[in-house]
Order: C-alpha cells, then structure tokens, then sequence
C-alpha cells in the first residue's frame, strides 16, 4: 500500500513538473509581456499614466516602451512584428491596412491634437485668419515660398496640414513649401527660425510659446480639419487574439487614465512629465498643455469613425494611400465595449 501511494505521488510530481516545462504553458503567476510604441507627444499620457500608476502590472501585464518620431516609422515596426500595440497617429494605420497589414484600432485617445504655429514675418504676413493671397503677398515680398514643418507623407501631421491648406485656405502648392522632419527637429527649427510655421501638437505647443512668446497660433485642430482624428491605440491582430484579457484590462486602463486627465490635469502632469519632461519640463507646463487649445482626450474609439472616414478619402485624395479600406473594419470596438460600461 505504502508502495503503491509513493509510485503515484512520484507518478503525480513528474506529471505536473512536465507541465510546467511544456511549451505554450504559462503559469498564472507569470506576466503577459507586451511592448508599446508611442510618440512623444501629450496625447500618449494615458500610456503613461497607466505604466506610471502600475495599473497594468496590477492587472498582470508587463509593459516595455519604445520611442518613435513619427507614425509610419511606427507603423512599419509594428507591421514588422517588433512592437505589440502603438499609440500614435490613426492615419499611419489606415494607410498600413491598404498594404495588407493586419493592424485594428481598439481605443482612441484624442481629437483635434494639431495645430499650425508660426512666427516672424510669416506669422504677420499671414495674420490670424490666413488666405491663400497671403502667401503670395509672402512670397512675392520675402522672394521665396514659406517653409511648413511637418511630418512624413503618411502621417496625421502632414495629412491636416495638406487638408488645411489645400482644401481650406486654398493655398496653391506651388505657393508653399512641407519640409518633412520629426517632432523634435521641427520644435528645434521653428524656434530656430529654419522654418516659418510647423504643425505642432502639445506639449510641443505650450514649450514653444514659453520658449518664444511670438510664436502663434494661425489655425487650431478644428480649424485645419473638423473633429480632426488623432491619436488611438492599434494593435497587431496576432496580439489580440493571444491575449484579449490582457487587453481588456490595459483598455480599461487607459480608459481610467483619460478620466484622470480630465479630473486631475495637475497630478496627471506630474506622473506624465516622468516620461516626456524627463526632469528637463516643469510640471507646471504639461499641465498647462493640458489645458490648451491642442488638448481633447477621448477614449471611445466609436466617436471618431465619421471624421476616420473623411480622413481616409483625403489620404487617397492626396496619393498617401493608393487605395481606401472600409474604415469600420480598421476597428476593433468589441475590447473598448466589454469594459467601458
């Protein structure tokens, strides 16, 4: 008897030490890994915020950051597999899913981010409501075309500055010159006088105007493109079908982290400003940034579809994308509706 209940407790700590070895086993105790891509920019802060509180650690979820300047440089490492999930641009991932990329929005995380700023002779040539004869009078008093900072073909940048002037202001192309540059070097060139005005997005916009009170602001968000889609959160499709808990619960976290903003803009700048500040911003001015003009947090992916829709036309319209996809479909809303209500 004694023999028989020793060979099955033998029998029993083999079988479970097989277990634990197994390939594809995973121990409740162990974390869902998970790398995110962002771009510095104010509108990533519910990342932040929910890496920063240790929300998804509590959740079990083990983050890792990676740092990018613009959205199709993002967008073609996720495509490649390197990174999981990105909150960057929405432009960059309807133009991704053209070319066969199986990448879905799940959350979004604001509207209306951009806006166009500029300074010296440009900014009083044009003044405060900026037409197309205004950059002629430019051009023709300063001998050469006014240069726009913005960011690569492809992306929400360069996608609302193209919309603002070509569709809005009815500039002429040969009238204007889009210097394509990362959001770094186009702060550094426009305080820098290298360029006449950037597209710009918070904190970026709050800094330059401390930095330099006679940068202003010539168009909002709203002005270059009505409910102008921006930031959200995308993901690779094998990720979401490995781990939907997991991002069930980093969506419910970033949905907490937009309630916070609005609720606590002062405690969320300084968690925030750990990761875009790096000890060389003062709280006191991303709290600002989150209180200007650039700011709009929104997390319901379902409230930007009309204006994705719109953008997706133009992108076709502009040649950054050859060919347009239902954009409902870019979507992926059944994570963001299991856990907002």
């Amino acid at each position: 008897m004694l023999r028989t209940t020793r060979r099955f407790t033998l029998a029993a700590l083999v079988a479970l030490g097989a277990a634990a070895v197994m390939p594809g086993t995973v121990r409740a105790a162990d974390p869902v890994k998970l790398e995110i891509g962002y771009i510095p920019i104010l509108a990533a802060s519910p990342l932040f915020i929910v890496d920063g509180q240790g929300w998804a650690k509590d959740a079990g979820i083990e983050l890792k950051l990676t740092r990018f300047e613009s959205g199709p440089h993002a967008i073609q490492a996720m495509a490649a597999g390197k990174i999981d999930l990105l909150y960057a641009g929405v432009a960059p991932v309807l133009v991704a899913r053209t070319k066969g990329a199986d990448i879905s929005v799940i959350a979004n995380s604001a509207v209306e981010e951009m806006v166009v700023a500029a300074r010296g002779p440009f900014a009083k040539a044009v003044g405060a409501n900026p037409t197309a004869e205004s950059f002629k009078k430019y051009a023709a008093e300063t001998g050469r075309k006014p240069k726009i900072g913005t960011q690569p073909p492809g992306s929400v940048p360069d996608t609302v500055l193209k919309h603002w002037l070509f569709k809005v202001v009815k500039v002429d192309p040969a009238d204007v010159e889009l210097v394509p540059m990362g959001i770094e070097k186009t702060q550094q060139a426009l305080l820098a006088g290298a360029l006449d005005a950037a597209t710009i997005r918070e904190p970026t916009v709050t800094v330059t105007q401390q930095m330099d009170p006679n940068v202003v602001l010539v168009a909002t968000g709203a002005q270059m493109f009505p409910d102008q889609p921006g930031t959200v959160v995308s993901a690779r499709a094998e990720v979401l079908k490995a781990h939907p808990d997991a991002i069930k619960a980093l969506v419910k976290a970033h949905i907490r982290a937009v309630e916070l903003i609005a609720k606590d803009p002062a405690g969320s700048a300084k968690i925030v400003n750990n990761y875009l500040g790096k000890g060389l911003m003062e709280p006191a001015t991303l709290e600002a940034a989150f209180k200007g003009p650039g700011s709009k947090f929104v997390a319901d992916p379902h409230s930007v579809v009309p204006a994705v829709e719109k953008m997706m036309a133009f992108t076709k319209e502009i040649g950054s994308a050859s060919e347009t996809v239902p954009v409902a479909e870019a979507f992926d809303f059944s994570f963001y509706d299991a856990v907002a209500k």
